[in-house]
């Protein structure tokens, strides 16, 4: 199942420090997202594909009357989230799949996913559930760098052992319209 496939490779990543460079590396692209996103101090959250959570820390701290939660496939991942000492009070982890999120209808604010949606094999299935769990009016923000229209990025994927989606941002867009979001936008 390509699921498993996705989750070994996110274990190994974890296991191997790997995913502690990416905090390095997507950092002040994921800060100006998060200003963009203008979390309130009472917003829910989420996190989707989180990591070991760095993201889901700091949006913890601006949302810090809210609930925030941070999701990955990756057990491996999920626990050295929960085992930071950094962790605010209102951070949580959980481990799911990005189709199948284990969360009440409208209950999210806003939703944050860097880097990460590529990997999902059913794309369709998790921008359906995305738009499930925000509430009314709830925003979605998917930062990503490996898309049609960035040549730069295309080659680190075969340095992996899992397929990815190497879709332009009118794929993206059309995805998301089809998933029940009505307002789609890319920059």
């Amino acid at each position: 199942m390509l699921q498993e496939r996705i989750r070994r490779e996110f274990n190994q990543w974890a296991q191997s420090g790997q995913e502690r460079g990416l905090e390095k590396g997507h950092w002040e692209t994921t800060r100006q997202v998060i200003e963009l996103m203008n979390v309130d101090g009472y917003d829910n959250v989420m996190d989707l594909g989180c990591g070991v959570g760095w993201s889901t820390r700091v949006l913890a701290q601006n949302a810090s009357r809210g609930v925030v939660l941070g999701v990955d496939l990756s057990d491996q991942m999920i626990l050295q989230a929960r085992k930071s000492y950094r962790n605010p009070h209102n951070a949580l982890f959980i481990v799911a799949d990005a189709s199948g999120i284990p969360c009440g209808d409208a209950f999210f604010d806003s939703l944050l996913s860097v880097e990460s949606i590529y990997y999902y094999p059913g794309l369709d299935l998790a921008f359906h559930e995305v738009h499930r769990i925000l509430k009314p009016g709830g925003k979605a923000f998917f930062l990503i760098n490996y898309y049609k229209e960035n040549p730069y990025g295309h080659e680190w994927a075969k340095y992996i052992d899992i397929p990815v989606h190497l879709l332009g941002a009118k794929d993206y867009v059309a995805v998301l319209k089809t998933s029940g979001f009505r307002i789609v936008t890319d920059r």
